[in-house]
């Protein structure tokens, strides 16, 4: 009962006698668009199920139970019933990985089309959060239902496999977003990263210019006595010749060496 009750707990199974006590959680649909946490992205249901009945303790109903309820039929027994709610509550995560690959995609497309900014970053790291709680639950419901399927199922079945495969699937859909999330965060890194080299590379190569010419000013702007070239009629229009000399062989080696271009 504490297990049932704790709004946290994550997917489980145990038999008592002849109950089997399972917790799945899905997804709730009236999780804000900011959820990243365990207890705002996903809901608990709580099944004891024995070969006479079934019970389920959840928080509010969601569209799937409300629909599973209404069309049960005599022929179905306490554990088709089961299985079919599980699959239901697996499969309930789907079209909210489907809006969160969609928003990936979109991030993808505008840190392909422009420089990143923080804004994208932060919301890598959301997505990533997000996927992060989705991938952990989907992992521990496909523990759970293994174990159901060969210990406490009574015999197998089409449905048994299909409510797995169903586990599986929302397993590796949420392992391939959570290495697109990470492909597009180590993108975002390496894009900010050459942005950076580009502004050091212009600075570096505005001072390979301006440095030997602040040397050749900075001597000829001493203020001593005894210096030849301030009485010389031409020392202005040779010390202008060097520093355009210098200039030059430095424009030359820089353009030698490819740092000018952008490639």
């Amino acid at each position: 009962m504490q297990d049932c009750l704790d709004p946290e707990q994550f997917p489980k199974i145990e038999k008592v006698g002849e109950t089997v006590f399972m917790i799945v959680r899905c997804h709730d649909i009236e999780a804000p668009p900011d959820a990243e946490e365990v207890l705002t992205l996903t809901r608990k249901i709580a099944f004891f199920l024995n070969k006479d009945f079934l019970i389920t303790i959840h928080r509010g109903d969601q569209p799937f139970i409300n629909d599973i309820r209404s069309n049960v039929d005599k022929e179905q027994t306490p554990h088709d019933i089961m299985v079919k709610m599980i699959k239901k509550s697996v499969e309930s995560f789907n079209p909210y990985l489907e809006k969160i690959e969609t928003e990936i995609e979109k991030l993808e497309r505008e840190l392909m089309g422009r420089s990143p900014n923080t804004t994208e970053l932060i919301s890598l790291y959301r997505l990533r959060a997000r996927l992060s709680v989705i991938k952990r639950q989907a992992w521990h419901t496909l523990g759970v239902l293994k174990e159901f399927v060969t210990v406490h199922s009574p015999a197998p079945s089409p449905w048994l496999t299909d409510m797995r495969e169903s586990a599986e699937g929302l397993w590796q859909y949420c392992d391939e977003l959570m290495e697109d999330v990470q492909n597009l965060l180590g993108l975002h890194i390496a894009l900010s990263s050459h942005r950076t080299n580009e502004i050091m590379r212009f600075l570096t190569v505005v001072s390979l210019f301006f440095l030997p010419l602040t040397f050749i000013v900075g001597i000829y702007g001493m203020n001593f006595k005894v210096m030849p070239e301030l009485d010389w009629k031409y020392g202005y229009y040779f010390s202008l010749a060097l520093m355009f000399f210098v200039s030059y062989a430095i424009y030359r080696k820089v353009k030698e060496k490819g740092w000018l271009d952008r490639d």
